[in-house]
């Protein structure tokens, strides 16, 4: 410590650092009696986790501004203090729970030390984090939305996964072997410090709901390697306006929720006048609350998203062009243009929660080549997804319906692409609005239907709504492959529907 503290004054850290222990001073007004948090979550009619919670995600805001303020210019001090303020954050949320969060932390760090980064510390981290989470659950899970340390533990759980392939894949490198351009981005050749995971682990703006980056991203940004100051537009720096329109959709968003959550609700949807209503209103009403219950998520990551990228790891060069000024979009988990302009689930997939899809992508789906079977890849990866939100059947079913919508919309497009008639309607001006009209409505009306058990969790209440909409979807995407495709086929064939050729 004395070699830090010739770089930096004791005032100077110690001042800083009663400025950033938020959590510490609320939980402290809590332990005394004096906390505001009560009185306003019931003002705001939510829960004291639940409004905890939010503080926390704000707080990722003011911490990245007073890190580049004060913090930055040391480098010796900025991984401590994304140590100590996350740490901060996490005792704030969940007590002497936190050391469920360290745990893990110190058995990567120390198999990885015992075994070396290879496939076999690969093994014991993936079977050691999954086994530790669905404990979790099963110890903490209700048929409620729980707020435990289970929360950031999940979100956690595929950081220190990836950490162990991403070990690995710089053994790989370092013995020459061919890696795909993903992995090179991210493969390490060396081992982190147990202080460097640790800062990895509690990073405040990530800790609790997401998203998720790799280390090699929380080592650059700790280097130096993102440029910070040399992007200003208008006397402000790229990364402070691109920061600042985040936070603003974020709120915007968390408001939308709250409105469109006293409007729909999933209680009307198991009570008996939601079946006093017709089939139409019923699958709409779902489709409508499915949409606004996604804002929760939505609203959190974005303004995650805003506190990443006012503290500096969201950089992104994807465009090489000169002049052309970087993304920042490094650690966004969502696509808003391809989400609320979405007609077919794949958008869905595409915009939301990015980074734990493309997670699932390269270091599941891709990990399972050896499978031979690109739908056996993707069953397997729904299942482990399910698996990491819990042990409720709703879960499974949502990812089970994610499975036949998604396989039914590839195969239905694929041959309905190849004909003529497909295409002069997407031509047609008049005719592609009615056909956008319609497809919106479909991703609407049945990411609702889909959606249903992942909300309730338990078979009795999402068996209960699906009642109630007649199992509209099992009975449009299951008979898919045995009914709908061969007559699909027979009709076009016996209709005599032209076909478009490789040169049209």
């Amino acid at each position: 410590m004395t070699v830090y503290l010739s770089k930096i004054s004791k005032s100077t850290w110690g001042s800083t650092m009663r400025i950033n222990m938020f959590g510490l001073f609320l939980s402290i007004l809590s332990w005394v009696g004096l906390s505001p948090v009560p009185f306003l979550a019931n003002i705001l009619n939510t829960t004291e986790p639940a409004l905890r919670l939010l503080i926390s995600i704000l707080l990722g805001y003011p911490l990245g501004i007073i890190y580049h303020k004060y913090v930055r210019k040391y480098p010796e001090y900025r991984n401590l203090y994304f140590v100590i303020t996350g740490a901060d954050i996490a005792l704030y949320n969940f007590g002497k729970a936190i050391i469920h969060n360290t745990v893990p932390a110190l058995m990567i760090y120390f198999t990885t030390y015992m075994f070396g980064p290879g496939k076999l510390n690969v093994i014991i981290s993936f079977v050691f984090n999954m086994t530790y989470l669905i404990v979790g659950y099963i110890m903490t899970e209700s048929e409620n939305y729980d707020i435990t340390w289970t929360m950031p533990h999940c979100v956690l759980t595929l950081k220190l996964i990836a950490l162990s392939f991403d070990l690995w894949d710089g053994q790989k490198l370092l013995k020459g072997a061919e890696l795909s351009e993903n992995s090179k981005k991210t493969a390490l050749r060396e081992t982190p410090s147990l202080l460097e995971l640790i800062g990895f682990v509690y990073f405040p703006a990530c800790f609790l709901v997401g998203p998720i980056f790799s280390f090699k991203r929380y080592s650059d940004f700790l280097s130096e390697r993102f440029p910070f100051d040399k992007e200003i537009v208008n006397t402000k720096h790229i990364y402070e306006t691109k920061a600042m329109k985040r936070l603003i959709q974020g709120i915007a968003y968390l408001a939308a929720f709250q409105v469109g959550g006293s409007v729909f609700n999933v209680k009307y949807m198991l009570s008996d006048e939601f079946w006093e209503t017709s089939i139409f209103y019923r699958h709409f009403y779902c489709g409508l609350w499915a949409h606004f219950a996604l804002y929760k998520y939505i609203s959190c990551w974005l303004l995650t998203e805003a506190s990443c990228i006012r503290i500096g790891i969201s950089y992104n060069r994807a465009d090489e062009t000169p002049g052309k000024l970087s993304n920042w979009d490094g650690c966004s988990n969502i696509k808003l243009l391809c989400f609320e302009g979405a007609t077919k689930f794949q958008h869905y997939i595409d915009s939301f929660n990015c980074n734990t899809n493309h997670f699932a992508a390269e270091y599941i789906y891709k990990r399972l080549k050896f499978l031979g079977n690109r739908n056996l890849s993707q069953l397997f990866t729904l299942f482990f997804l399910a698996l990491w939100h819990g042990t409720r059947s709703g879960y499974y079913v949502t990812f089970f319906n994610e499975f036949i919508i998604i396989y039914m919309e590839k195969e239905f497009e694929s041959i309905i692409s190849k004909t003529a008639i497909y295409h002069e309607m997407w031509q047609n001006k008049f005719a592609r609005y009615i056909l956008y009209v319609i497809l919106k409505i479909y991703t609407i009306v049945f990411m609702g239907w889909s959606l249903v058990p992942f909300d309730v969790k338990v078979i009795s209440k999402w068996w209960s709504i699906y009642s109630s909409l007649y199992f509209s979807g099992f009975i449009i995407f299951l008979p898919w492959g045995f009914a709908y495709k061969p007559l699909l086929i027979w009709s076009l064939k016996f209709f005599n529907v032209i076909k478009v050729t490789k040169k049209e």
